[in-house]
């Protein structure tokens, strides 16, 4: 017993790969199916989605670069040089720009080829008919129209129940329309089955705005990467140049507008300043005139040297002052109502600036929704409404800063006052000249100005291209995007794997009951005397004389491995018992009473389970009097001896009829009679107790007993039951206690062996399968062949 002790604990149940693969071996048919079914889906959808390409295109956007404005006025018409490029990318998204893409190459109606796995949309071009519209019942519904090819000439349309010609105007409940032939056949495509599509421009050029991915390539970088995902390449490439080319056009246009409008200002502050200047021009000659006042320059160098300075920025304040004005009068002409203002003439107030840049981008954008609108859209009264809130605030931005000019202008001309008095030799004359002279050179300067403000708009006007350049077409890339074949695939096996693996984890995880040889071992230190397999049959007694079944050679097993356990007590008492019921404990003990009786040994059972007697029905033996009727004195030891006719040798004592009280009827001083008197007539005695989880009867039975053995039955016991088990080895309440693993079955176990000879499985069903017969026959055929994968046998 000490030695079995020993070698079991030698063999540590430490983790063997081997033995991981060996145990989950079985589920790999599972696996590969699952797999398999998973590639299949895989296929199927890559089968059936669209293929999605992507087109790509780069553009540079360039900054504002003008030329001949090297003065301070330099930023005075185009605005402020400086641009942000998340900003041109909102344009680019835009639904604006969207509209023009869609009206230019007329997407709103979207040709389509039904084919017999899929559908297909058709560049216009590569349509076999177009469909003419002439008139829309509800121009903001969108409208299918199905179309089936007959022939070349003829068409049949789901809402006609007459066939339909080219040219032949229709009329539907969406309104008139006529089908055009194109020089293309139908017959190239899958299916004589399309599909048009008309939709509001709204709504395709929303769709249109929201697919485009706009990016620059780069943190540091100017240069734009535009791209589309699409299942026509061809027109993919079409939308993506045509929203370069419309980006280009936009920018051309808000510049030829803000170039007209900033001419127009120049020509009517010109002619103003014709009038004045001639009005000044002749009050001079009338004042030298009335007051001999020639050559009073000469006299008065000297004496208004002082007044030089304060007299330049007098006319910077009157410059600043009337461009004031001229702001002011174009702002409250009606005439200007709908044209945008220049960004600045000089005056740089920031809030000044920020209220024309905002009032020229509304009159931009009123502009721009006209081409699609009337004025009596709301979008367009509501813009009017922010224009006119502008034009207040700008107008009243320039009344606060001329009143700030005009103080400063007072200022300097105290100060010229107080300059003048302190050289009041100066004749009064050239003084009145002086100021006649300063208005002229004022008048001239800022004439001088817009003339040169005119030339440099007319040459920017004449040369104003867009601030973008196409770095690289659209094109389309050969791989597409979607739907990912490799990913696909890649995630199928994933899932097939990974699903059933996840499921057998799982299973692993709350699996409490004893799956294997290994579970035992790994949490109880008591030797394990061996394992018996799963028997299909119905019968319980399967060790016979002539039984060459391989269940039966594995009792004989245990018979072999007993020897050790028993030492060589001459005349063995073995107690069976287990946890609880059902795990085949009275299974057990029949057939190791079997296997004893035909070694020649005079065996006999002793039905000990009262309260759940199991023996004599798994006998088929009919016996009324037993135990309790010879503890109760109602029969004789001799009386209650049932012989088993299928084998030689084996004998039963039933349980009789089952008392109130078994517990305290294995106390009484009958029992020790009864095994008395067994242990000199029989050679074997094996004690079929009531489980040892439930009931104490096994303990008091043990007494009596020269050995134990404990069965467990796989996919049955708890795991927690051992615990209960090692707690009896280690306290040695039952004698020479050893476990016995029942109902294994050869599909779910790896490695099993009997005792300490290392007999596997491998030598029952593998190469040594000749030496046994089969319980039953193999299915041939289908159903035979899926088991065999599955490794049922």
């Amino acid at each position: 017993m000490d030695d079995l002790v020993g070698t079991q604990q030698d063999k540590s149940p430490a983790f063997s790969p081997r033995e991981f693969v060996l145990k989950y071996l079985k589920y790999v048919p599972w696996l590969i199916l699952s797999t398999a079914l998973f590639l299949v889906l895989a296929f199927i959808k890559l089968r059936y989605s669209p293929v999605v390409f992507q087109v790509q295109s780069k553009m540079l956007i360039k900054k504002d670069s003008r030329t001949g404005a090297s003065d301070k006025f330099a930023d005075l018409f185009m605005g402020s040089e400086s641009q942000n490029l998340n900003d041109e990318v909102q344009i680019m998204k835009s639904t604006g720009i969207s509209k023009r893409i869609v009206n230019r190459l007329g997407l709103q109606l979207i040709y389509i080829s039904e084919g017999n796995l899929k559908s297909y949309q058709l560049h216009p071009n590569e349509s076999p008919f177009w469909l003419e519209i002439l008139e829309i019942k509800d121009s903001l519904q969108a409208f299918a129209i199905k179309v089936n090819f007959v022939n070349e000439t003829t068409l049949n349309l789901d809402e006609q129940p007459k066939p339909v010609y080219f040219g032949q105007i229709i009329e539907t409940a969406y309104g008139k329309f006529r089908f055009i032939k194109r020089p293309v056949s139908f017959q190239q495509y899958g299916s004589s089955l399309f599909t048009v599509t008309w939709m509001p421009i709204d709504d395709i050029a929303s769709g249109i705005a929201g697919s485009f991915s706009i990016a620059p390539i780069n943190d540091y970088s100017n240069v734009l990467m535009v791209s589309l995902e699409t299942e026509n390449p061809r027109l993919g490439k079409d939308i993506v140049n045509q929203l370069m080319q419309e980006y280009n056009l936009s920018s051309v246009e808000d510049k030829r507008i803000i170039t007209f409008n900033t001419l127009d200002f120049i020509e009517q502050s010109v002619d103003t300043l014709k009038r004045e200047l001639s009005e000044v021009e002749l009050s001079l000659q009338t004042y030298r005139e009335t007051n001999n006042a020639v050559n009073i320059e000469q006299q008065s160098v000297i004496a208004f040297g002082e007044l030089s300075s304060i007299s330049s920025s007098l006319t910077i304040q009157e410059v600043q002052l009337r461009v004031l004005g001229f702001l002011s009068k174009y702002l409250e002409d009606e005439k200007n109502l709908y044209k945008t203002v220049p960004v600045s003439l000089g005056i740089s107030e920031p809030s000044l600036q920020v209220l024309v840049g905002q009032y020229n981008a509304a009159q931009l954008k009123r502009e721009t929704s006209l081409r699609t609108t009337t004025a009596e859209n709301q979008l367009i009264k509501d813009i009017d409404t922010e224009l006119e809130t502008l034009r207040e605030q700008i107008i009243t931005s320039l009344a606060s800063i001329r009143q700030s000019y005009i103080i400063n202008r007072d200022n300097l001309k105290a100060r010229a006052s107080k300059a003048e008095t302190e050289i009041g030799e100066v004749p009064k004359k050239g003084r009145g000249m002086l100021e006649i002279t300063r208005q002229q050179k004022i008048l001239e300067e800022l004439y001088s100005y817009l003339l040169q403000k005119k030339l440099e708009t007319s040459i920017s006007s004449a040369a104003t291209v867009s601030n973008s350049k196409v770095l690289e077409p659209a094109r389309a890339l050969t791989v597409p995007v979607r739907p990912d074949k490799k990913g696909a695939y890649i995630l199928a096996v994933l899932l097939g794997l990974g699903i059933p693996l996840s499921y057998l984890v799982i299973k692993e995880y709350l699996n409490d009951k004893i799956t294997s040889r290994q579970d035992v071992e790994k949490l109880t230190q008591a030797p394990i005397l061996g394992e018996i397999g799963h028997s299909d049959g119905a019968e319980t007694l399967v060790v016979t004389k002539n039984n060459r079944k391989f269940i039966s050679e594995q009792f004989r097993v245990i018979r072999t491995n007993l020897k050790y356990i028993l030492n060589k007590i001459e005349r063995p008492v073995l107690l069976v018992t287990s946890s609880f019921s059902g795990e085949g404990k009275s299974f057990v003990s029949t057939n190791i009473g079997s296997v004893m009786a035909l070694a020649g040994k005079k065996t006999i059972i002793l039905e000990f389970d009262i309260r759940k007697p199991k023996i004599i029905a798994g006998l088929d033996l009919k016996g009324k009097e037993g135990i309790t009727n010879f503890i109760v004195g109602n029969a004789t030891i001799q009386q209650i001896i049932l012989p088993v006719t299928q084998v030689d040798n084996l004998y039963v004592i039933p349980c009789g009829p089952i008392p109130p009280n078994p517990a305290e009827l294995l106390l009484d001083v009958k029992i020790k009679e009864l095994f008395d008197y067994l242990r000199l007539h029989f050679d074997t005695i094996i004690i079929d107790s009531a489980p040892l989880g439930l009931v104490s009867d096994a303990v008091v039975l043990g007494a009596y007993a020269d050995a134990t053995l404990y069965i467990m039955r796989q996919d049955y016991t708890l795991k927690k039951q051992l615990g209960l088990v090692n707690e009896v080895y280690k306290k040695n309440k039952l004698p020479r206690i050893s476990l016995l693993l029942n109902d294994v079955k050869t599909s779910s176990t790896y490695g099993g062996y009997y005792g300490n000879y290392g007999y596997g499985y491998s030598y029952g069903r593998g190469h040594g399968g000749e030496y046994f017969e089969e319980e039953k026959k193999k299915q041939k055929g289908i159903i035979g062949a899926i088991k065999k994968a599955f490794g049922k046998k």
